[in-house]
């Protein structure tokens, strides 16, 4: 309740904000629509970094198959002055999983792999607790979160920097909530066995693969996977937490590197701008809509998923895809995941019928309306009204 009074606070504090104080370069904009929210969104972003005194964040827009916006905020890390601009790479977290669907899409379409595939087909060596749900887990099942384990099993484990192998072999002693396919339970380690299928289906590395058919086709020149590419880029966000009530940047944690499918990107918002053009269908020769169509339906009801995602009311339905939420959000299909670690905060969606997407990257995570109120302002509903709905 208090932060989303915070955050209508935040809005009536906008409304009060001269057109003349925004920048010249925005208000010689033609007044379209589009360019008139960027505006109004572009003020709110600003109010909103400095009343929460945040570090900083890069944010991008897309419609209709163009980048219309493009800016970063603020500050890599908090005591320094070194600016985010377009090509500060941030890590997206969970928002990988985007892109090990959509690899393997590509993959299922040069006829490599089929989303109907046993994963014992290409891990013979893996087990679940029984082995009828052993034989019957399938690609679809790891990739859509429908494993039959408890949620985020053995998260603990990689956040305590056990090794990865070690935790995959011990998925057999973990009990089963149900039978593959049935249940939807939130996975980072199983997700990831989709990087050891793609390995044993072409002798390629997961990494290797993910460059030459994702980032190097898509020009997303920022873009790497993995603790050592990241800590090789000079011009990246430093993670922050709140410390006595006032933002402190901490040491990066290699924690969830050792899982490059579920958490393993690193990016700018350059580069997230163009994976987002690509996931509304502005690549089709690089990522067809067959793929998109694939890993953009819904697979399993995740109506537990509401009250994380509240976002004022407007999320009346809840499903998970393939490395993809889908929601109602107002009456509109919308696609999007979001993805956080300890000091980052990745917040990506569009609307398909509208072409209107948005990508937020943070170097903190305590605030997470910003997409919401993106989307609101887009389409004219009120902001500080919640319909209940």
């Amino acid at each position: 309740m208090l932060r989303h009074l915070q955050r209508i606070s935040l809005y009536l504090l906008f409304l009060a904000v001269p057109v003349s104080s925004l920048s010249p370069a925005l208000k010689t904009r033609h007044e379209t629509r589009i360019n008139a929210v960027l505006l109004d969104f572009d003020a709110f972003v600003e109010i909103t970094l400095d009343a929460w005194n945040l570090p900083g964040m890069a944010i991008a827009v897309v419609e209709n198959d163009s980048i219309v916006f493009l800016k970063g905020y603020g500050v890599r890390r908090i005591d320094r002055p070194d600016p985010i601009d377009i090509h500060t790479v941030f890590r997206i977290a969970s928002v990988s999983k985007t892109f090990a669907s959509t690899l393997t899409g590509l993959l299922v379409e040069e006829g490599v792999l089929n989303w109907n595939d046993r994963v014992y087909e290409y891990l013979p060596n893996f087990s679940l607790k029984d082995s009828v749900n052993t034989y019957h887990l399938t690609i679809r099942h790891i990739l859509s979160h429908t494993s039959g384990l408890i949620p985020h099993t053995y998260d603990n484990l990689i956040e305590a920097n056990q090794s990865y192998r070690k935790i995959v072999s011990a998925l057999k002693d973990v009990p089963l909530v149900g039978q593959p396919g049935k249940h939807y339970g939130y996975q980072n380690v199983v997700f990831s066995l989709i990087g050891d299928i793609v390995e044993s289906a072409t002798g390629t590395s997961y990494k290797t693969l993910v460059r030459d058919k994702l980032f190097k086709p898509l020009e997303m020149t920022d873009a790497s996977l993995g603790w050592d590419a990241y800590l090789a880029k000079t011009n990246r966000a430093s993670p922050h937490t709140v410390q006595h009530y006032t933002w402190k940047a901490i040491d990066d944690k290699k924690a969830y590197y050792s899982i490059p499918p579920s958490a393993g990107v690193n990016a700018s918002i350059s580069d997230m701008a163009r994976w987002l053009r690509a996931q509304m269908g502005a690549t089709p020769d690089i990522v067809s809509p067959a793929i998109l169509q694939s890993i953009h339906t819904p697979r399993v009801r995740t109506p537990g998923e509401l009250p994380r995602y509240h976002w004022n009311g407007r999320v009346r339905n809840a499903y998970y895809g393939m490395g993809w939420r889908i929601f109602n959000y107002a009456g509109h299909t919308m696609i999007t995941h979001s993805g956080g670690i300890e000091g980052y905060l990745t917040q990506l969606a569009f609307i398909p019928d509208l072409k209107i997407g948005l990508v937020v990257l943070m170097n903190s995570r305590k605030i997470d309306f910003l997409l919401p109120t993106f989307f609101d302002m887009y389409l004219g509903i009120d902001e500080t009204a919640d319909d209940g709905q």
